[in-house]
């Protein structure tokens, strides 16, 4: 048996951890991947993400982080929660159990810290992992799109492919950080928040954060620009294979009708062939995708995982993480 050190990630650390995780995730050549990390790690509102790292020696050859999120329970209570995130091992150690043994670490030291419970959505490589551990499927989540014609759905069947991660530019809307960047706008779009079941703790800051990296080039089209409380459709434009589709990261309005309207402009101002969302609240318009959307799984840390019906995400909550 490997005789690995475990222990908490330092600021000293983050070189080594870097070039891991673009080595491990193929990030060698992306401009703004430090960045990215920084903003989801360090930026976070709901606190900076606990990380660990596996040390042979004096050698870093493994880390693990989880990204520290904030729920309001379905009986209006504050939970927190974490969503398993970055897991990176140096290439000469795969294979020698680093992932089992900091995502176990993680946990212990986490239940102990009064977490509430872990939550993801991992791919089909990385769940019989997560399985092993104690992790338990939650849901499939309800995926649903609206194709902006015959033309548009056909492309999007064959463009069954990973997205782009960055965004393309479009001048639908407003920019998020300069149009939230008013207090009247995020308050207006906030007063139809999901205000049932287990939701994210939706914030001016929550909301300011979630949309501020650059290359994500997020959008707000407001329904009445003069009257933010009228509501509106936060989103991002991206290539998945040969379609482009909008993703609708917050449908926050009144209405399903006023939701729907929105969501058709969205598709036909942006020339996108597809808007994609979670069929949740006013977005359920979007046509489902049965069996297509990603598998929701949890594990308790100091909290039972809160169960399938009580769940309200949007596509905010699990895109990029």
């Amino acid at each position: 048996m490997d005789d690995f050190v475990v222990r908490r990630a330092v600021a000293a650390d983050q070189g080594t951890v870097t070039d891991l995780l673009r080595i491990s995730l193929g990030k060698e050549d992306d401009p703004h991947y430090e960045a990215f990390l920084d903003w989801k790690h360090q930026q976070n509102p709901f606190g900076v993400s606990p990380a660990w790292v596996a040390l042979d020696g004096s050698r870093v050859v493994g880390y693990r982080t989880l990204l520290r999120w904030r729920f309001i329970s379905a009986d209006g209570k504050p939970v927190s929660a974490v969503r398993a995130v970055d897991t990176a091992t140096d290439p000469e150690y795969r294979g020698r159990g680093l992932f089992r043994l900091l995502t176990l670490g993680a946990v212990a030291d986490l239940t102990r810290e009064g977490d509430a419970f872990v939550f993801n959505t991992p791919n089909d490589s990385s769940r019989p992992g997560y399985l092993s551990m104690g992790w338990s499927p939650v849901r499939r989540l309800p995926v649903g799109v609206l194709p902006s014609g015959p033309g548009s759905l056909a492309r999007m069947l064959r463009s069954r492919t990973a997205s782009l991660l960055w965004s393309e530019v479009t001048d639908v809307g407003m920019d998020a950080s300069e149009a939230l960047a008013h207090d009247a706008i995020c308050d207006g779009l906030l007063a139809h928040a999901p205000a049932a079941g287990l939701r994210t703790d939706r914030t001016r800051e929550y909301l300011r954060w979630r949309t501020s990296f650059e290359p994500l080039r997020y959008r707000v089209l407001l329904r009445d620009p003069g009257d933010p409380a009228a509501g509106g459709v936060i989103f991002r434009v991206r290539k998945r294979g040969a379609g482009l589709e909008a993703v609708i990261a917050e449908l926050l309005v009144p209405s399903a009708r006023v939701g729907i309207g929105l969501l058709r402009r969205v598709v036909a101002e942006t020339g996108a062939d597809y808007a994609i969302g979670l069929r949740t609240g006013p977005s359920a318009g979007l046509l489902p995708l049965p069996g297509q959307g990603p598998l929701l799984t949890g594990r308790p840390l100091a909290r039972a995982v809160p169960p399938a019906k009580e769940w309200a995400l949007t596509m905010g909550d699990i895109e990029l993480f």
